[in-house]
C-alpha cells in the first residue's frame, strides 16, 4: 500500500492488491480480445499477402514499454491510463488525441522517421490488416513498466511487459505467412526499442515515501535482473538490435519538482528521484554489456534521455526554452495537506499554454514534441554522452545486407 496514494509520479501503481484470481481474470480478458483480433488477422491475410519487391534498412521497429512509446495500445481499455482525449495531439497532423502522452509526435515517431519512416508502427490493439505487421508492431502501453502490475483491484490499468512480449510472439505467428523463411532474417534485422523502469522507480518512491532507510540497492538489482531475463526472451523470439532509451531525470518533472517546498526540512526528494535513476541507468548499461557479450549478433543502443533532457532543463535559453518546471497542460501545486502534492491533470478542460516551444514539460510527467525532437536526434546520430555504445545510425547499419519485404515504409497512424 503506498504512504501516499493519490502523489501521481507514477503512471500507474507498482504494487496491486488484487488477489491471484483477480489477476488472472484481467489477463483472460485481455486475451479474449487479442484472440478476437487473431482471427480477423489470419482471415484476411488470403487477400493481402503481399509482392515482395524491396529492400529497406531496419525493415521493421518492434516497441515495448510505457507511455513514452505508447501510441494507442490503452485506447479501448475501460479503466487504463489513457491519452485519447484533449489537449493531447493537439499539435499531432488533423490536432486529434491518438493515445500518444505529448503534444504531438512521440520518441517512437521521431526515431521511426530518422530510420526512415514516417512514423511510429501501429498500435498492437489497432491492427486492421495483416500487411501493418510489415512495418512492425507499437506493443508500449502507459502505466507499464519492467515490474509494474497493471491489475490493481481486479481493474486493468495498462499492458504489462510480460504481456507485450507474448503479443509480440503472436505477431511472431502472423508474418509467417506473409514472409515464410524470411522471417527469421527479417525480425534480426528489425529494430527493437524499449523504454522502461521510470513507473518502476516512481513506484518504489512512492512506496518508501516515509522510510528513512528505503532497500534501493535491492530494489534495482531485482528490476535489472528482471529486465535482462525480458531481453534475453526477445532475444529468443529472434531480436538481434537494441535500442534501449534509458531512465531520465525522473526528479526534474513537475510532479517531483513541486515537492522542492520540503527541502527547508531537509527533505529534498527531486535529488532523491534523480539518484534512483542514475543508480538503475549505471546497473541497466552493466547489465547490457554483460548480456550483449553473452548473447551472439546482440547489438544494442542506450538512448540517454537522463542526459538529453536534462541538457535542454540546465540550458534552456539554448533550446529557446522558457518554462523548466511547470507543466503546459494542468497544473501542479505543493499543499500543507497529504498527499502534499495537488495535480489538475491534462484534460479538456485544464490549462493549456499557448506557447508549447517554450516549455520542457507537456504534463505533470511527459515532455513536449519539442523536446522529444531533440533528444530522439541526439539517440541517432549524436556521440558516446547520448548513445553508447554506438547510435541509433550505426545500430541500423550493422550487419545489413538485402532481404525482401514490401517497400512501403509510411506508417499507421494510431486511431
Amino acid at each position: 500500500k503506498n504512504n501516499y496514494p493519490g502523489l501521481h509520479i507514477v503512471e500507474g501503481s507498482t504494487r496491486s492488491d488484487a488477489v491471484e484470481e483477480e489477476c488472472r481474470a484481467g489477463h483472460q480478458q485481455m486475451a479474449k480480445f487479442m484472440t478476437i483480433l487473431y482471427l480477423f488477422l489470419t482471415s484476411s491475410m488470403a487477400a493481402s499477402i503481399p509482392v515482395v519487391h524491396a529492400e529497406r534498412n531496419p525493415p521493421g521497429i518492434f516497441v515495448f514499454g510505457d507511455s513514452l512509446s505508447d501510441v494507442g495500445n490503452n485506447n479501448n481499455m475501460l479503466d487504463a491510463f489513457k491519452a485519447n482525449f484533449p489537449h493531447y495531439g493537439v499539435d499531432f497532423p488533423g490536432h486529434r488525441p491518438t493515445g500518444r502522452f505529448t503534444n504531438g509526435y512521440n520518441f517512437i515517431d521521431m526515431i521511426a522517421q530518422l530510420v526512415g519512416f514516417s512514423i511510429s508502427p501501429q498500435a498492437y490493439a489497432s491492427i486492421g490488416r495483416a500487411m501493418e505487421v510489415l512495418r512492425g508492431v507499437n506493443f508500449a502501453s502507459g502505466g507499464s513498466g519492467i515490474a509494474v502490475k497493471c491489475v490493481v483491484d481486479n481493474v486493468i490499468k495498462c499492458i504489462t511487459m510480460e504481456e507485450q512480449i507474448l503479443n509480440f510472439r503472436r505477431t511472431r505467428v502472423l508474418l509467417q505467412p506473409l514472409l515464410h523463411n524470411r522471417v527469421t532474417h527479417f525480425i534480426s534485422k528489425s529494430i527493437f526499442i524499449i523504454t522502461c523502469g521510470s513507473n518502476d522507480l516512481n513506484g518504489f518512491f512512492n512506496d518508501n515515501f516515509l522510510n528513512p532507510t528505503p532497500p534501493i540497492d535491492e530494489y534495482v538489482s531485482n528490476l535489472t535482473s528482471k529486465f535482462r531475463d525480458q531481453l534475453q526472451e526477445l532475444y529468443n523470439l529472434g531480436g538481434r538490435k537494441f535500442l534501449i532509451i534509458n531512465v531520465p531525470a525522473i526528479g526534474m518533472i513537475p510532479t517531483a519538482r513541486a515537492l522542492e517546498p520540503l527541502k527547508s526540512l531537509g527533505l529534498d526528494f527531486p535529488k532523491l528521484l534523480n539518484g534512483y535513476a542514475q543508480m538503475f541507468n549505471a546497473a541497466e548499461e552493466t547489465m547490457l554489456k554483460e548480456l550483449s557479450s553473452a548473447l551472439p549478433e546482440m547489438k544494442y543502443s542506450i538512448g540517454n534521455s537522463y542526459r538529453a533532457v536534462l541538457d535542454v532543463i540546465e540550458h534552456p535559453e539554448e533550446h529557446g526554452i522558457k518554462n523548466v518546471t511547470s507543466p503546459c497542460c494542468g497544473e501542479v501545486r505543493f499543499v500543507t495537506a497529504v498527499p502534499p502534492v495537488e495535480v489538475i491533470h491534462c484534460a479538456p478542460d485544464a490549462w493549456l499554454c499557448s506557447n508549447r516551444s517554450e516549455f520542457v514539460f507537456w504534463d505533470n510527467i511527459h515532455p513536449t514534441q519539442g523536446v522529444i525532437d531533440y533528444a530522439s536526434n541526439l539517440f541517432y546520430s549524436g556521440g558516446r554522452d547520448y548513445a553508447e555504445p554506438i547510435n541509433v545510425k550505426q545500430l541500423v547499419e550493422m550487419g545489413s545486407s538485402g532481404w525482401g519485404v514490401p517497400g512501403n515504409r509510411g506508417g499507421v497512424e494510431a486511431m
